[in-house]
């Protein structure tokens, strides 16, 4: 039988994305389940969806590990013909544990924007916005050694990581560097601009912003949420099966979107 405990991976966690480094509106850590549960299989997933829930009881996972939390708000009733409720009874009936580790892994050095880049072929140089004497920070900057097109680097996301893209701005402009940073970051565009650079990739910009940038000549590179976010799974895989006997398995994320 195992010997890892619930507390031994969150302890794991804790010490490589720290939970002091989260957003004040962030909540990370233990969702449901217990620290002294034991745990021979991880699933990990960007979301605690029904699926990724469903297939953490068909793989007989103890743990469930995801990025995004379950709980933001704070809930006032479980019912069980809820879509919170139906996760929650799935998860307590099956004695599955679930913990939540969101921003922090945003904001280490290996974490959610260096993951995407190094899919790519890429490596960051710096964070857009630095914490910590820059030891930890959100988005990374990336130099390119040869000129690319916005076309080709749009193109080359699209190849890569088999997703949807969206370019407000100069398909045809050549650019030396670009910022990205997973999720949602569109507020991080002025930041960008300080760096003196004009290309960002990231996810969810909305209307008046993109306006705006396409205004100011300001290039944004546009692609699925949970997509920008999942590769950082293979790392925190990695990570886990070189420091506990366990077996770890990623449910993979899917479109949310459908271009037609």
């Amino acid at each position: 039988m195992s010997s890892v405990t619930v507390k031994d991976i969150f302890d794991f966690l804790n010490n490589w994305a720290p939970l002091d480094i989260a957003e004040p509106q962030d909540n990370n850590g233990l969702q449901i389940g217990s620290f002294n549960s034991k745990v021979k299989k991880i699933l990990l997933s960007v979301n605690p969806s029904l699926e990724a829930i469903k297939q953490a009881i068909n793989e007989s996972a103890e743990l469930i590990i995801t990025h995004h939390p379950l709980f933001f708000s704070p809930i006032k009733n479980i019912i069980k013909e809820t879509l919170i409720g139906e996760k929650i009874y799935l998860l307590t009936n099956a004695k599955i544990n679930l913990i939540s580790w969101h921003t922090p892994l945003d904001k280490v050095i290996d974490g959610v924007s260096e993951a995407f880049l190094n899919t790519l072929g890429f490596q960051g140089t710096s964070f857009i916005l630095s914490e910590n004497s820059q030891k930890f920070g959100l988005g990374k900057i990336v130099h390119l050694e040869n000129p690319i097109k916005i076309q080709n680097l749009a193109n080359l996301i699209k190849t890569k990581i088999s997703t949807w893209v969206m370019v407000i701005g100069d398909l045809n402009k050549e650019i030396r560097s670009f910022a990205f940073c997973g999720g949602s970051c569109g507020f991080l565009k002025e930041e960008v601009k300080k760096l003196g650079i004009d290309t960002f990739i990231t996810c969810d910009i909305k209307y008046h912003l993109a306006l705006d940038a396409l205004e100011e000549g300001f290039n944004f590179i546009i692609l699925e949420h949970g997509i920008s976010e999942s590769f950082v799974l293979e790392t925190l895989k990695e990570k886990l099966c070189s420091n506990f006997p366990l077996e770890v398995i990623i449910f993979k994320e899917k479109n949310i979107y459908k271009i037609i």
